[in-house]
């Protein structure tokens, strides 16, 4: 059996050369926020290869993204979304735990959903009282 795991963005921006070998050993879960803080990341870093002229970093920034939500579809992939009991613990885990609001909201989703997080931010060090950090 595979270890559940909640995918923290900087797996899939770091790993991406080889996320979905790396993807193959776990059982994933997605929430909503990792996708919106990828896609932010893929257009942010093609943007800026695009400024320094670099139209092929550009390109497969971009056609990783592409590849990487396509694949999510066609696995029928199901997003962990927060509610709002989600946000106001979080808020509170933001604020004592000194991690982004991002990182927070996750941690009480893998607290609620009694998963691990694949992450390689040391941040989730600090919030170990929610979930184990699964680093790669």
């Amino acid at each position: 059996m595979k270890l559940k795991v909640l995918v923290d963005t900087n797996i899939i921006i770091e790993k991406r050369n080889k996320l979905f070998n790396l993807l193959g050993s776990y059982d994933p879960v997605y929430s909503d926020l990792v996708l919106v803080e990828v896609m932010e990341v893929i257009r942010k870093n093609a943007l800026e290869a695009m400024k320094k002229n670099k139209r092929e970093v550009a390109n497969k920034y971009l056609a990783f993204g592409r590849e990487f939500l396509k694949m999510l579809y066609q696995q029928n992939v199901q997003l962990e979304y927060p509610n709002i009991k989600d946000f106001v613990e979080a808020f509170e885990v933001m604020k004592d735990k000194d991690v982004d609001a991002v990182d927070a909201v996750l941690a009480v989703i893998a607290k609620r959903q009694g998963v691990n997080v694949l992450s390689n931010d040391k941040d989730w060090d600090r919030l170990k009282d929610y979930a184990k950090r699964v680093n790669i």
